[in-house]
């Protein structure tokens, strides 16, 4: 997705300016995690071949997770400010 320089102005403006801490305390309702070569490689996709060898696919062997994810997941996990309560995750 591109975005057009005044909608970057906008995002910039938006995100530049002093927010109150309500807003800085606030947390999203709802994130959403698109799987497939986002948090792990491959997609699950390519790895039909081991189950049609009758085999399962092995974490860290046949399934990765990228680092990045692993971070981000482990830091909502260990938050000790429990701040994703009320967070939904899909």
């Amino acid at each position: 997705m591109a975005f057009s320089p005044h909608q970057m102005n906008t995002v910039k403006t938006r995100f530049s300016s002093s927010p109150s801490s309500s807003h800085l305390n606030s947390m999203p309702s709802l994130i959403v995690f698109d799987l497939d070569n986002t948090l792990w490689t491959p997609e699950l996709y390519q790895l039909r071949s081991i189950a049609r060898s009758n085999q399962t696919p092995v974490a860290h062997r046949d399934v990765k997770l990228f680092d990045g994810a692993h971070a981000i997941l482990q830091h909502i996990k260990a938050d000790p400010d429990n701040r994703y309560a009320n967070t939904q995750f899909a």
